[in-house]
């Protein structure tokens, strides 16, 4: 191989290895996410994880982080920084009032405003970080029905799980719906079901006559209507008379 040839492959090398080298954050850059957040009447407190890439021994710094709502218009911004003693990565709010504030894709967008380095000089931004996107849905609701058939002793009942968010309603799949029967001035259970795609719990039994019955939802930690969230409600059927 030639010199000019062998020359033009290293510099060719040397070009391939800076480029895969390149920091995957550079300094200043911001990053802040948060899961979807439930929102009801009231106000909450959003959880946000933030981080801000800055050399360790930087003297000051300033991040907003903006949330802007669907429409496009923004919501109440969040600040951290050194005049907060906050640290670089950490964990802040925002706050969201489901009353006043869309329904919706939201995002947030991190904005270094300055940072003053180790020696004193100050950098002044705005410097736009990565935005990230989340879900703004209203609190879900349960609601259990319940229906049965009599055919002598033999009853055959239904019961169905719901969940409500923001209009659109999901039945509510693998969790146990309990079914009880009066006896004197208590309710016992005799059967436990676990509900299918459908919602859908169903039980066949024997009763005596004017027996009544209910089913009971004890509620869950983690059942996705709308996305990820908080614990559905716990639910109870109208009593039904059967026998």
């Amino acid at each position: 191989m030639k010199l000019t040839a062998r020359i033009a492959a290293l510099a060719m090398t040397a070009a391939a290895l800076v480029a895969t080298a390149a920091p995957a954050h550079a300094v200043g850059e911001s990053t802040a996410t948060t899961p979807t957040a439930y929102v009801g009447d009231n106000c909450i407190d959003q959880p946000v994880n933030y981080s801000v890439n800055l050399p360790a021994d930087v003297k000051d710094w300033f991040l907003q982080i903006k949330p802007v709502y669907p429409t496009g218009a923004e919501g109440v911004s969040s600040y951290v920084g050194t005049i907060n003693g906050s640290p670089l990565t950490g964990t802040t709010t925002i706050q969201i009032c489901g009353r006043v504030e869309p329904r919706g894709t939201w995002t947030l967008q991190p904005i270094l405003k300055t940072w003053t380095d180790a020696a004193g000089k100050t950098y002044y931004g705005p410097f736009n970080g990565t935005p990230s996107t989340f879900e703004v849905v209203g609190r879900a609701t349960t609601s259990l029905s319940l229906k049965a058939k009599t055919k002598g002793n033999k009853v055959t009942a239904k019961s169905r799980l719901v969940a409500k968010t923001d209009g659109n309603t999901a039945p509510v799949a693998g969790q146990p719906v309990v079914f009880q029967k009066k006896v004197g001035k208590k309710w016992k259970t005799f059967k436990t079901v676990t509900t299918p795609s459908t919602g859908v719990a169903k039980a066949k039994f024997k009763a005596r006559k004017k027996t009544l019955i209910r089913t009971k939802f004890a509620g869950a930690g983690d059942v996705v209507v709308g996305g990820t969230g908080p614990a559905i409600p716990a639910a109870s059927s109208k009593k039904v008379r059967v026998g």
